[in-house]
């Protein structure tokens, strides 16, 4: 089960940099773990549709008046990275358009919806929930990173580059051929529901 701290830890022992057990104390590594990490992260959960990293959480109805012929605002839940569509608790798709706003990412929609929506796409899943090769591919860009940032051994860098897309090639390939829901109705949205108090309103302050 890959961790954070488990990836950068693996990825500095293979480039000469030695036993890393903290991301907390001002090192190269560190420093560049909060530079490039979820840059990185967020690159390849984006570029592809994970089925690991699919989910349907519930969207937060938000008190902003958009333009007409739009009547409500949804904020995006937190961790949506790519969003596909959004659907009603029937499962139904819904006309929306994607909004920047005070309140964060949100969704106008054409209609008012009391028994709340959910955002079907890509989320920023925990590493826990990686398959090991998508894992194994981040920790080759942080070496690639590592490499180059560091040591300044740029040919190494993009071997090391060159082994991360190779990896993410196999894992593109291994994630079309798992099985999977058909539909997002198939899911589970009964958690979904539960989840709607869950909200971290941290994150929009």
């Amino acid at each position: 089960m890959a961790t954070k701290l488990g990836i950068i830890a693996s990825a500095a022992s293979r480039t000469g940099n030695g036993e890393i057990t903290t991301l907390d104390d001002g090192s190269e590594i560190a420093n560049l773990t909060v530079q490039h990490y979820e840059g990185i992260v967020e690159e390849y959960l984006t570029q592809h549709g994970w089925k690991f990293a699919r989910r349907v959480n519930a969207m937060q109805l938000t008190e902003l008046t958009p333009e007409l012929p739009w009547v409500q605002l949804w904020r995006k839940p937190v961790g949506l990275m790519s969003l596909q569509y959004v659907q009603d608790v029937n499962g139904q798709r819904v006309d929306q358009e994607e909004r920047s706003t005070t309140q964060g990412a949100c969704c106008a929609v054409l209609t008012e919806y009391d028994d709340g929506l959910y955002a079907v796409g890509t989320y920023r899943v925990d590493e826990s929930e990686w398959p090991a090769d998508f894992a194994m591919s981040v920790q080759h860009r942080m070496e690639a990173i590592f490499y180059g940032g560091i040591a300044e051994q740029h040919d190494l860098a993009k071997e090391r580059e060159r082994l991360a897309e190779l990896k993410l090639q196999k894992a593109r390939v291994r994630d079309q051929r798992a099985s999977t829901a058909s539909d997002a109705g198939e899911w589970d949205l009964a958690a979904a529901r539960n989840r709607r108090g869950a909200w971290d309103n941290r994150a929009y302050r």
